[in-house]
């Protein structure tokens, strides 16, 4: 597999950089990924490198990760919807509206955004999204002193103590875990933590008139049956899909398979729109 040509791009929102890696012709089939509460835009690369030539791939430092600002106390729900709107503002000379891609708190924002703006997507992946909020469930299954604990093992060096936290991790990935927990705030992490719990995704999901693809990990047990049969009663146009074999990180438990169900739903929409 040839490895593709990546662009950094930095974006002025007016109040954030954002950091955005892309791929691909700026006037193909757009795709932007959203990562999750700790992940970088390049947790995403071994999905990019096997999305097809012709598409355009965005993915996102989301704020207070990466190469993106870190700002103080500004990681609401709000805070990324207006960064997303950012950067579909900055590829709306392509007559291609984009597809939204995100995984777990990115996969809220995604639902979030095509709710609030539905005619500026072309339709979304919801990949194991958080699904507690007010009147929900109130556990999730990492509890946050873990992330804590974690970014603490990252920020002091201790490898090996951090490589223990991740049994059955390649040591790639693992490298990659620390070069996240490295470059996310803890602000971030603690702010967009509590809005699990605080902010709605439900009423999000149920809002959306685009097409949507749910993945749901088998493992993790971050959409337990009960509730992914309630978003399938919210939104029964949504496709949804158990992934068997993987936990949380599907996209990088099992990227070829990730990729696959992304370009398969991408090309749908293609035949849909031709």
């Amino acid at each position: 597999m040839s490895v593709k040509k990546m662009e950094s791009i930095l974006l002025n929102t007016g109040e954030v950089e954002l950091h955005l890696q892309t791929s691909g012709p700026r006037d193909g089939v757009p795709v932007v990924f959203l990562p999750g509460i700790t992940s970088l835009a390049k947790s995403f690369n071994d999905v990019i490198e096997r999305m097809p030539e012709f598409y355009y791939c965005v993915s996102v430092d989301m704020r207070g990760r990466g190469r993106s600002t870190q700002v103080n106390l500004s990681y609401r729900m709000s805070d990324y919807v207006a960064d997303v709107l950012a950067v579909v503002n900055s590829m709306i000379s392509n007559p291609i509206s984009p597809v939204l891609v995100g995984h777990s708190m990115g996969a809220r924002v995604a639902a979030a955004f095509a709710a609030t703006y539905p005619k500026l997507v072309r339709g979304i992946v919801a990949v194991d999204p958080p699904v507690n909020g007010p009147g929900q469930r109130d556990d999730y299954p990492t509890p946050l002193h873990t992330f804590l604990y974690q970014k603490l093992l990252a920020d002091t060096g201790r490898q090996e103590e951090f490589k223990a936290q991740f049994p059955g991790l390649s040591e790639q990935l693992v490298r990659l875990r620390e070069e996240e927990y490295l470059n996310v705030s803890l602000e971030a992490i603690v702010e967009s933590y509590r809005g699990f719990f605080t902010e709605p995704f439900h009423v999000y999901y149920k809002s959306l008139v685009c097409p949507t693809l749910l993945l749901a990990a088998e493992f993790g047990n971050t959409i337990l049956d009960d509730e992914f049969r309630l978003l399938q009663r919210l939104n029964p146009d949504a496709k949804s899909v158990r992934v068997s074999g993987v936990g949380h990180m599907i996209y990088k438990d099992d990227p070829v398979r990730f990729t696959q169900y992304v370009t398969d739903f991408v090309e749908q929409l293609n035949g849909q729109f031709a």
